[in-house]
């Protein structure tokens, strides 16, 4: 197991990424010193369906899969009943570790030591035994070992308004001034504060997404998730009176960041599992929570993490009976 590791970077950055240094790379004010509860232990699931292989759909060859917003009109199509099903590709096994970049101004805020314990308590827990119900062709399964492993903050090298690709190019700067290491089995999740956009649909089409590039020639799994208080308080945060932290953003984004890891984790080329419209483990049970309790604050919550309640989404599971669920 990895230690946990926090890293502080002061250097200026410059445009060009070959020259480049990293600028504003420092580490998220309680990141490092935040205590999570002990972890969960495994619950074993059900026996995995039977993998077959099903050819990749020419709808699979788009370069990011989104997180919808919640609307009116309720989930994709088949979403409730649709099948999901292997297509060949790989799945993430053994230890995976997260790294998060804090994009913006994070110092202070709820959302650093909130987020970060949720990390801390994911690995070996119930919930994340549902996605060990996916398998590769060779029977191996989606790792429940997901580690945090390292954070930095990244104070605006972008501005305030991000496209993909200076998403993609902000996990790059930091792998690339060895502020995060290079890792072919990390997650790199970038978080950006309530007053960054996103310029291809955060808000409107999308709550999140993830996607994969290549650097160095190994591959970068990497997530896009934005606090959604001042831009999507409708399309991106649960339809609840009161969230169990207290922090709508906060909470809101907890289960947006499962969401990203949920599917990076079974589809992180995408071109492993997804159903017959494109939709994804996590994609199938958006916005539906499935049991709930009442947290200490009143809130409504469903699955305690890291030493906090959350109000996270289901997850859709491959045994022979599929559907949604929490564990």
């Amino acid at each position: 197991m990895r230690r946990p590791r926090t890293l502080v970077l002061a250097a200026a950055l410059v445009t060009a990424l070959a020259t480049s240094t990293l600028v504003g790379l420092a580490a998220p004010d309680a990141a490092g010193t935040t205590t999570a509860a002990p972890r969960a232990a495994a619950t074993p699931p059900s026996a995995p369906a039977p993998v077959t292989r099903v050819a990749a759909a020419t709808h699979r060859r788009r370069t990011k899969v989104i997180m919808p917003v919640r609307t009116a009109a309720g989930l994709p199509r088949g979403t409730a009943t649709g099948r999901i099903s292997y297509h060949g590709g790989k799945v993430m096994t053994g230890t995976v570790h997260v790294y998060v970049i804090w994009y913006g101004k994070w110092a202070g805020t709820k959302a650093v030591p909130l987020l970060t314990d949720l990390l801390r308590g994911f690995a070996f827990s119930p919930y994340a035994g549902t996605n060990a119900t996916y398998t590769d062709a060779k029977k191996h399964k989606v790792s429940t070992d997901v580690q945090y492993a390292a954070s930095v903050t990244d104070a605006y090298s972008h501005g305030t308004t991000l496209s993909d690709a200076n998403v993609r190019d902000v996990v790059q700067r930091a792998i690339h001034a060895n502020a995060l290491p290079s890792d072919s089995n990390g997650i790199y999740v970038v978080l950006t504060s309530a007053d960054v956009h996103e310029s291809s649909g955060f808000g409107t089409r999308y709550c999140g997404w993830h996607s994969r590039t290549t650097f160095r020639r190994k591959p970068v799994r990497f997530v896009f998730a934005g606090d959604p208080t001042t831009q999507a308080p409708r399309g991106c945060v649960p339809k609840v009176t009161t969230t169990p932290n207290g922090d709508r953003g906060a909470d809101a984004l907890a289960s947006t960041l499962v969401h990203e890891i949920d599917e990076t984790l079974t589809d992180p080329d995408i071109d492993a599992w997804y159903d017959r419209w494109g939709s994804e483990n996590a994609d199938k049970c958006a916005w539906t929570y499935g049991y709930t309790y009442r947290a200490a604050n009143g809130g409504t919550a469903n699955v305690r993490l890291g030493g906090h309640d959350f109000l996270i989404q289901q997850n859709w599971v491959a045994r022979t009976k599929q559907g949604c669920a929490l564990s």
